[in-house]
C-alpha cells in the first residue's frame, strides 16, 4: 500500500470515527439518566469521554450557529456535513498528488 493510499484510508477512518462519536453524543444527550448513581456512573463517564473528543469540533460551530430560538443544537449536523466536505476535499487533493 502506498503512502497516498494509507493517508486516504486514515482520513476515511478518522471521518467514520468522528461521525460515530457525534452520533453517540447526540443519542447520549437524548437518553441521559436523570440522576448520577452507582448504577449510572458508567454512562456519565462514557459521556464525558465522548464530549472531550467531539467538543473541539462542535464548539466552534456552536459559537457561530444560532440556536434558532428553539434551543435546538444543530452543530452535530453541521459538523458531520463539514467533516465530510473537508475529508472529501483532502482525499481529492491527495489523490491528485504526483506519484514519486
Amino acid at each position: 500500500m502506498s503512502v497516498k493510499e494509507t493517508l486516504i484510508q486514515a482520513l476515511l477512518l478518522f471521518g467514520r470515527i468522528m461521525d460515530m462519536l457525534i452520533l453517540v453524543r447526540v443519542l447520549m444527550s437524548w437518553f441521559r439518566p436523570q440522576v448520577w448513581s452507582r448504577e449510572t456512573q458508567w454512562f456519565f463517564r462514557a459521556e464525558e469521554f465522548v464530549v472531550r473528543l467531539t467538543e473541539p469540533v462542535l464548539a466552534p460551530i456552536r459559537r457561530i450557529l444560532p440556536t434558532g430560538g428553539l434551543g435546538l443544537d444543530f452543530s452535530p449536523i453541521v459538523a458531520a456535513i463539514l467533516l465530510e466536505i473537508v475529508i472529501k476535499t483532502a482525499i481529492t487533493l491527495i489523490a491528485a498528488l504526483p506519484v514519486p
